[in-house]
């Protein structure tokens, strides 16, 4: 019988566990997870924030039932030791110590949430967006606020702004680069971002670092090069960092993401010992390059490839395009691939169409713009990056991702077949729009 650990129940741990369960009938699966409760979804919170989930505990799942898997929850691994396969563990309440031998041991510990190296970060209302508690201590400390600044326009950034806008606050969103959503939009796609968070009131700031943050046992301001803004609550919006202590104490090897190093089996550099999710890093489907994918679909993913070599099997993780989705305010912003900066960056040569059009005819109610940049490598064609703002956003981006990963071209991207019903669609698929101001560029 194979014994597989799997340290973590967040997105990758989980999805190995079942994965791993799923390929070995036979194997023994004990998971080890530090928190109290199983599992919960972080994405979430700032939707709890802003009172669309209703109650924030509604974030919070039990343990799924799946046979021959043994959930340890409120137990904490403690030390790895590669050489006689075993993690030592302790349980957080009854401080209870004891090994678990393995055959197999996937390594899914997540990340934990940055914090700018500003002074005043530990001020009182000021806050990152990670956890449960998080959320909880937000939504205790929100009736009596009237201002707030989130620092970070990234896609947590800007629904944490939209949340805190719905609540009614005067809310500042910051971003020290020069446009929203870096990394996600080129700049000329960001600026609609912009006007809606504008239309609906949220002042937005661009190219400004956050220099301090002032107040007494709370925060009263933030600082940035040429301006003080008023805050009664500040949330940090700026990433997260890998949780990777335990294997670096273990000895296994980091890449140079500074997370750790796994192949295309997602092997560590310990024998039998595979790492999935936020602690690990993964690959740019365009170029190899080892980057960063902190991305719950990015976790569930490696999770699957994770799981199922941790059983015995030979599944290859091709890497990623990094798709996202986020909200402004009701606003839909999806990408897939890379931006123009991201291929210049990458060498590679690109040329790009950006249109807007509706998303339905304009004759039927609710018909609302929607804009569509496609990144093409002129050569051969081929699609390798896209952007969507609008109803609909998160659907065609995936069709975009699709499309990448299987070398689509822009010329049968605008030749593709696709429905069409006022109440849902325009006459004129927005993709083939896209595609076709791409081919007239070529």
């Amino acid at each position: 019988m194979r014994r597989i650990v799997v340290i973590g129940f967040q997105s990758a741990g989980l999805t190995a566990a079942a994965t791993a369960r799923m390929a070995d009938r036979e194997a023994k699966i004990t998971v080890i997870e530090r928190r109290m409760y199983a599992t919960y979804h972080p994405c979430g919170l700032p939707f709890a924030i802003g009172g669309d989930v209703p109650h924030i505990r509604h974030l919070v799942e039990a343990a799924p039932n799946l046979p021959g898997v043994e959930v340890h929850i409120g137990t904490e691994a403690k030390a790895i030791d590669t050489g006689a396969k075993t993690v030592e563990i302790q349980d957080r309440r009854t401080l209870r110590k004891g090994k678990i031998p393995y055959d197999s041991l996937v390594l899914a510990t997540g990340s934990l949430p940055l914090k700018p190296p500003v002074p005043g970060v530990d001020l009182g209302n000021v806050f990152t967006l990670r956890t449960m508690r998080d959320g909880e201590e937000i939504l205790a400390a929100l009736p009596r606020v009237s201002r707030a600044v989130v620092v970070g326009a990234g896609a947590v950034g800007i629904e944490a702004a939209s949340a805190l806008r719905e609540r009614g606050l005067e809310t500042t969103l910051v971003e020290m680069q020069p446009s929203v959503l870096p990394g996600m939009l080129d700049p000329d796609m960001s600026d609609a971002v912009i006007d809606r968070l504008n239309q609906v009131g949220i002042s937005t700031v661009c190219g400004k670092p956050v220099k301090e943050i002032r107040g007494g046992e709370k925060v009263s301001s933030v600082v940035l090069e040429d301006k003080e803004i008023p805050a009664d609550i500040v949330i940090l919006a700026v990433g997260v960092k890998p949780d990777v202590e335990l294997a670096r104490e273990a000895g296994i090897e980091f890449g140079p993401t500074e997370m750790i190093k796994v192949d295309d089996h997602l092997r560590t550099s310990a024998p039998d010992v595979y790492a999935a999710g936020d602690c690990a890093e993964t690959r740019c489907f365009f170029t190899n390059r080892p980057i960063k994918s902190q991305l719950a679909t990015t976790a569930i993913r490696m999770g699957k490839v994770a799981g199922v070599n941790a059983a015995g099997g030979d599944e290859v993780f091709r890497g990623v395009l990094n798709t996202v989705v986020s909200s402004a305010y009701g606003l839909e912003i999806a990408s897939t691939g890379l931006t123009t900066q991201a291929a210049k960056e990458a060498g590679i040569e690109t040329i790009a169409g950006r249109i807007r059009t509706l998303s339905k005819p304009y004759f039927y109610p609710g018909a609302e713009p929607i804009i569509v940049k496609l990144v093409v490598e002129p050569k051969e064609r081929r699609i390798v990056g896209g952007q969507v703002i609008g109803d609909g956003a998160a659907e065609r981006v995936n069709m975009l991702a699709f499309a990448i990963t299987h070398n689509v071209t822009v010329d049968e991207l605008a030749r593709i077949e696709y429905c069409y019903a006022p109440p849902v669609n325009d006459c004129i698929e927005p993709l083939v729009v896209a595609a076709e101001a791409v081919l007239r560029r070529l």
